[in-house]
């Protein structure tokens, strides 16, 4: 059965990473990241967005869809990328805002 886990075990041991590894990336433990691949522990979907950077795989290599779905979760994640950009591009417009106005 190809499950979440197995996919994500599958994608760590074709990128060579240990378990270890890709809990640092992550910033949890290696006993979660054998969790998510044993079907112990369902992935949250910000850490399942870093796997997929990290491992280099399109989130719906995880997600297990067909095509259509892929395209879908392809198109949410270009929204997804582009609205944290305008986040940080908003993050700094305020600070420089904020100095500005402790300047005058």
């Amino acid at each position: 059965m190809n499950t979440l886990g197995n996919r994500i075990k599958s994608a760590r041991e074709d990128s060579k990473l240990s378990q270890l590894q890709v809990g640092v990336a992550l910033e949890v433990s290696d006993k979660t990241i054998s969790g998510y691949e044993s079907d112990r522990i369902t992935p949250p979907i910000n850490k399942l967005l870093k796997l997929a950077d990290l491992l280099k795989k399109p989130i719906g290599y995880f997600l297990g869809g067909d095509v259509k779905d892929y395209k879908v979760s392809s198109r949410l994640r270009a929204v997804e990328i582009a609205l944290r950009d305008i986040r940080q591009e908003l993050r700094e417009i305020k600070l420089l805002a904020q100095k500005n106005n402790l300047d005058e």
